[in-house]
């Protein structure tokens, strides 16, 4: 991980130990699933996320729900709320915000994780004395 850049460094053995159900996937396949998480959590030096420990673990749980939910397939999105059996239908929860992250454990505990940068809004006086 680098610090000094103020950005989180993919590391695929890192994670691969942290989450050995992944130890037979790709690192290239890994990187792009982190690459993917990038986009849904700011990984420069102006993140929400200041501090890079933390940002580093949440960027590794979003890996690990996007990792998590490819390798389901690319079927039946989102949560299933009823079914039946006569001319089979299926009702879905649609994904809105927190109901796309509950899908998995590690997109669970990111969205849990994450509520301190989502409630509110935070305002700042810089008054010059």
């Amino acid at each position: 991980m680098s610090t000094e850049s103020g950005v989180v460094v993919f590391d695929p053995e890192e994670f691969k130990t942290m989450n050995p159900q992944f130890e037979n996937v790709p690192d290239a396949l890994l990187t792009n699933y982190f690459n993917s998480a990038c986009l849904l959590l700011d990984n420069t030096k102006n993140s929400p996320v200041q501090d890079v420990a933390d940002r580093k673990q949440l960027l590794y749980l979003l890996t690990c729900h996007i990792a998590t939910l490819k390798a389901r397939g690319d079927t039946l999105v989102g949560n299933i709320t009823s079914a039946a059996e006569g001319k089979v239908n299926v009702g879905v929860t649609p994904l809105v915000n927190a109901n796309w992250y509950q899908q998995t454990t590690c997109g669970a505990l990111y969205w849990q994780a994450t509520a301190k940068y989502r409630l509110g809004v935070r305002y700042f006086v810089y008054r010059n004395c």
